[in-house]
């Protein structure tokens, strides 16, 4: 790398005078003279001065002027004859040595100005910072970039307000010297106070990408297309391409294909089959197939014609998809899974011989060979042909919309015909490996930090020595942290700066309150679970199966799928989690109105006996068919309530749905009422919760299409312990428009992130929901909930508290912010409230409805 002094740096450099004062201490009458006449021309009398002392001083004079007129070169020549008269003072002299250097930096003879600075540098002496950054700018331009770092760092640390140009030398010297990271900080502080340095914003996405933090590059870059400095072709492909690498096909194709629409870029070959792979990689098949085609016909390849027929096959348009393969076949596609989906797609149309066919050509093919040969078999038995014009008859009796999308809810995708046809049984464990092999924990966490040791690794959570002096079991939880204080507080005058770890919600609650802040602390991952729970997490590991979206099978008393593969199976971790045996809660919830008005119905209580994971009487889920009994009712302070609601929550409601009863109270009536849930009002909360957002979700998961997007780095709730102890007020915490932010504890850690979209033919308020669920205990702390036109309208905040008394966690409170109205209802407070209450003696018997009427009625 060349190093290219900036002209503003010069300028900088060049700032020290050569004003005729600057060495009083050297004046003396020269011999011959009383003093220096007023109108003589300076080098009328230096032609005139044989006295080395006045020559001296002459010459600087002369300098000045020089420099004052630009001419470096003269200024330069005068100073070097003024030091080699040998007249002047050892001060006197050092001084006019580092004007001279700042003279020949100007004029870019970096060897005199290190031949002129280097000794003082060397040497200890205090340097002024245009000093420091002279004698570094000339180690640059030798690339000399250690030695050059030094002076550099020192000269800009010494200005509160440093040139942009010396923090760009700066840059530049970390970068020669290979010390990316530093050299990114520097950058950092430019782009914040001169977001307007459109060039850095590149630079900065380069080293984030250099260091493999793809997502801090891909923020970079979007900040740069944001504030319209992305201009050029490889630019915006460098964005599209960072977006897709963080995980986001999605965004990268709308990315693509708006630039591709807008003239932006080239309707190449390349970038459309880009698009087209995007596309495929976001499974957005109705984008996806337009794409390909475009691709293909700008570039036919056999690649891009298996893509096609995989998707035509996925929609079940079957003579489409043996086209396209049969098309990629013709271009030398001709391998065993070609000839295999060929034939799957030609079955499906009752061309019973020609699928036959297809699947001789696969048996050539050792991979496919034996899965080949059972099709032939079965093609050649005589029920073959009548079961495929069976099956393509009762097809096109079937409503268009119907689909093979609309069975397969477990999967990220749609399931292909041969899926269907012959499904993969899931390899067992093998007996003795521990799940937390391999770099997980034993619940499937990743064990170790991040790459910038903001997470640190797991080390087991919060144990019984870790517990806060003078805690004892049945008090209020302490906080085990009382000294942390926030490293940094997230407000709307720096949310650019941690934008790309917040979640779309946290952004929503910024945009629209501009008092919103989050403090955010050291991470600590102090959830911790009993070791029953953790032995029986990792037998679980490959024997528990979710065959259906609402079922549970194979799965005892720990986590099921702590290696999952699916979004349900995520949510399913999050619905069976460990909370202890059972549990008491007394607390209050309250609605806050846009105006500020607080609405409480008084204190909730919740009973529930878990029986899965308990770890008393673990049950059987297999058996029981049976996950909780649960009792629930709200009353005024001194007063019954006025309904207790009963529920028995199952593991397999296609077996059996959820049992739910509501006694009145006053009436002494008990009615089984239908199984409740989606988007039915849950009461007392002025509409804002609906029945599936309690404990951030709960219920069936058959309206939604879940797909496992992956995981994120993000500030969330951690930690809550203040906000439960006792210290503050409810009213205190229920400030207008947002919860009050002063007690709250914001962290940063790994979260799975599940998109839910609602599917064809079902109905439901929420068009699409995006969960987020705490990788070290399975507890969903956020969900986005957005309207059926895409729009953000509810946003579901869960603080984390670790439960070191029992060994578990709960979202403690919670809060449902109705992002269209300006209100919010939060739940779960337990401030005023006693402590919850664990493992209290209770059985199945007393959730009988004749036993819930007959102790409430009383």
């Amino acid at each position: 790398m060349r190093a290219v002094l900036p002209v503003a740096l010069l300028a900088g450099l060049l700032a020290a005078p050569l004003a005729a004062d600057q060495y009083k201490s050297e004046a003396r009458i020269p011999d011959g003279g009383g003093g220096k006449p007023a109108t003589q021309d300076l080098a009328t009398q230096l032609g005139n001065t044989t006295d080395p002392y006045a020559r001296a001083l002459l010459l600087r004079e002369l300098a000045g002027q020089a420099a004052n007129r630009k001419d470096l070169d003269a200024a330069a020549r005068y100073l070097e004859q003024a030091i080699a008269t040998g007249a002047l003072s050892g001060p006197a002299a050092d001084e006019m040595r580092a004007t001279l250097g700042r003279l020949r930096v100007g004029k870019g003879d970096p060897a005199s100005v290190i031949k002129g600075l280097e000794p003082a540098w060397k040497a200890g002496k205090p340097l002024p910072p245009e000093q420091m950054v002279a004698l570094g700018a000339a180690y640059l331009q030798q690339k000399r970039y250690r030695d050059a770092v030094g002076p550099l760092a020192k000269g800009v640390a010494a200005r509160p307000q440093p040139d942009l140009s010396w923090r760009r030398a700066l840059y530049a010297a970390y970068v020669g010297a290979g010390q990316e990271g530093e050299a990114a900080k520097v950058l950092e502080t430019v782009v914040r106070d001169q977001p307007s340095a459109k060039d850095d914003w590149f630079r900065l996405s380069a080293l984030y990408l250099k260091a493999g933090d793809s997502s801090r590059a891909q923020a970079a870059m979007e900040v740069a297309s944001r504030l319209g400095y992305i201009s050029t072709e490889e630019q915006r492909l460098q964005l599209v391409g960072l977006t897709a690498q963080i995980g986001a096909p999605y965004a990268a194709g709308s990315l693509l294909k708006g630039w591709l629409e807008a003239g932006k870029l080239p309707k190449s070959a390349a970038n459309l089959r880009s698009l087209a792979a995007l596309w495929v990689a976001a499974r957005e098949a109705t984008l996806a197939i337009p794409a390909l085609e475009d691709a293909i016909r700008a570039a036919a390849a056999p690649e891009l014609y298996l893509q096609l027929g995989q998707l035509h096959l996925d929609r079940e348009a079957y003579p489409k998809a043996s086209e396209a393969l049969r098309q990629a076949i013709a271009l030398g596609a001709k391998t065993g899974p070609a000839y295999m989906t060929l034939g799957v797609a030609l079955y499906q149309q009752a061309d019973v011989d020609a699928a036959a066919s297809a699947f001789r050509s696969a048996t050539q093919y050792p991979a496919s060979r034996k899965l080949a040969e059972q099709w032939v078999k079965y093609l050649d038995s005589g029920r073959a042909r009548e079961q495929a014009i069976a099956a393509l008859a009762q097809r096109r009796d079937r409503p268009q919309d119907e689909g093979p999308q609309l069975a397969t809810g477990l999967l990220e995708g749609p399931v292909t015909v041969a899926d269907a046809a012959m499904p993969a049984t899931p390899e067992a464990v093998e007996p003795g490996v521990s799940v937390g092999s391999g770099g997980l924990t034993a619940v499937g966490a990743e064990q170790g930090g991040n790459r910038d040791g903001s997470i640190p690794p797991y080390t087991g959570g919060l144990t019984r020595s870790q517990w806060p002096a003078g805690y004892q079991p049945g008090q209020k939880l302490a906080d085990p942290f009382p000294g942390d204080r926030p490293k940094f507080t997230i407000t709307a005058a720096n949310l650019a700066q941690y934008a790309s770890r917040l979640s779309d919600g946290h952004r929503a609650l910024f945009a629209r309150y501009p008092d919103y802040t989050m403090p955010v602390y050291e991470t600590r991952r102090s959830v911790a679970f009993p070791q029953a729970i953790l032995d029986a997490t990792r037998a679980n590991n490959g024997r528990a199966k979710a065959p259906a979206a609402d079922s549970l099978e194979g799965a005892k008393l720990g986590f099921p799928f702590p290696q999952p593969k699916t979004g349900v199976e995520v949510l399913w971790n999050h619905r069976v989690r460990y909370r202890g045996d059972s549990a008491q809660l007394q607390y209050q919830q309250a609605v806050v109105a846009p105006d500020g008005a607080i609405r409480s119905p008084g204190n909730a209580v919740f009973r529930v006996l878990f029986r899965y994971g308990n770890l008393r009487d673990p049950g059987d889920v297999e058996r029981e068919n049976m996950i909780a009994y649960g009792t629930f009712s709200v009353a005024r302070p001194g007063q019954r309530p006025e309904f207790v609601a009963l529920f028995h929550e199952t593991a397999n409601s296609l077996q059996r749905a959820r049992g739910i009863w509501v006694l009145l109270v006053n009436a002494g009536k008990m009615f089984r009422v239908p199984p409740i849930g989606y988007d039915q009002p849950y009461p007392e909360t002025d509409a804002i919760q609906f029945i599936d957002m309690v404990d951030m979700y709960n219920g069936l998961f058959d309206r939604y299409v879940w797909k496992l997007t992956g995981k994120r780095e993000l500030y969330i709730p951690y930690n809550s312990y203040r906000l439960s102890d006792g210290r503050y007020k409810n009213k205190d915490l229920l400030t207008r428009g947002h919860f009050n932010q002063a007690g709250t504890r914001y962290e940063l850690h790994r979260v799975w992130v599940v998109e839910a979209s609602l599917r064809p033919g079902n109905k439901h308020s929420f068009g699409k929901r995006v969960f987020y669920v705490d990788e070290d205990s399975w507890n969903v702390v956020l969900v986005e909930n957005h309207d059926p036109s895409g729009a953000l309208w509810r946003f579901q905040e869960g603080h984390l508290l670790p439960l070191y008394d029992v060994q578990a966690a709960f979202a403690v409170p919670g809060l449902t912010y109705d992002l269209k109205a300006g209100s919010y209802f939060a739940e779960r407070l337990f401030s005023e409230s006693p402590a919850i209450q664990y493992g209290l003696p209770m059985s199945d018997q007393e959730f009988l409805p004749a036993a819930v009427k007959n102790k409430y009625s009383r």
